[in-house]
């Protein structure tokens, strides 16, 4: 465990800027105390005191993308900091794992985003999928693809820059989203989201959902290469976090060592 060194405090100390979380917290409390009792935005108890009230369709076998969605929503209402931190991390993971599925059906099955086709509203899919799951290639369906691809960029990434142009603007950096409780929440509800439709369909419960009833897909070997990818991504980031920490650390230790030295 390393500790750090004390140096000697100064007048200019006083006057040094706010790193990002305290920048964060200030946002929240300031933005709340200036609200007082009005409606919106609307007190986090509240929100959590409807939930019984939510329909099951609205998140039982849906894709977790719907329930990245969900916390979107719950952030524009409550416009809380760490929810805004929190979907940056969900939604970056939630891309890769997509894009991850999409290129293993086209690498392994050679169909190019079958699986977004095959997904989107029921009053697109008719005009792009055929009754056998077939594309189909006509003036019509074209444009409806351009379409879901369109949406799909806005709903996945597109979301995700949203969340991440506000974080900075309101004096957040990358590296307060890499803080442990955001990473650790993060990882849990998606281990969570997987938890509930295991046990929903398989009545088990599994820390990764593999099967047909959330999603409509021809095959289910586009499972393994999400997750994968997920599982990347999240390890890198206790990597980055480890090592940040080993550095701090030993910067710590030289600091500690120099001023020994000069006594």
């Amino acid at each position: 465990m390393c500790q750090a060194a004390t140096p000697a405090t100064t007048n200019n100390d006083a006057s040094a800027p706010q790193d990002d979380e305290t920048n964060l917290k200030n946002e929240g409390s300031l933005h709340a105390n200036a609200e007082g009792n009005k409606l919106y935005p609307v007190h986090p108890l509240a929100l959590v005191a409807a939930l019984p009230l939510l329909p099951t369709s609205t998140y039982i076998n849906r894709g977790y993308t719907v329930w990245f969605h969900l916390v979107s929503v719950a952030y524009v209402l409550t416009r809380l900091p760490f929810l805004r931190k929190f979907l940056i991390l969900q939604g970056t993971g939630i891309t890769l794992g997509w894009y991850a599925a999409i290129y293993n059906d086209l690498h392994l099955h050679g169909r190019f985003c079958h699986i977004l086709y095959m997904n989107m509203p029921t009053v697109m899919k008719v005009v792009m999928v055929d009754l056998d799951g077939g594309i189909k290639y006509s003036s019509d369906s074209m444009m409806m693809m351009a379409l879901s691809h369109a949406l799909d960029t806005i709903l996945h990434p597109g979301l995700v820059y949203l969340f991440w142009r506000s974080h900075i603007a309101s004096g957040g950096t990358l590296k307060s989203i890499f803080a442990w409780d955001v990473i650790v929440a993060t990882y849990v509800f998606s281990r969570l989201w997987s938890i509930v439709h295991t046990f929903a369909n398989d009545g088990v419960v599994g820390l990764w959902y593999c099967g047909y009833d959330v999603y409509h897909i021809n095959d289910l070997d586009s499972w393994l290469p999400a997750y994968v990818a997920e599982s990347i991504f999240y390890a890198g980031i206790v990597i980055y976090k480890v090592l940040e920490r080993r550095r701090q650390c030993g910067r710590n230790g030289e600091e500690i060592h120099f001023l020994s030295s000069k006594r």
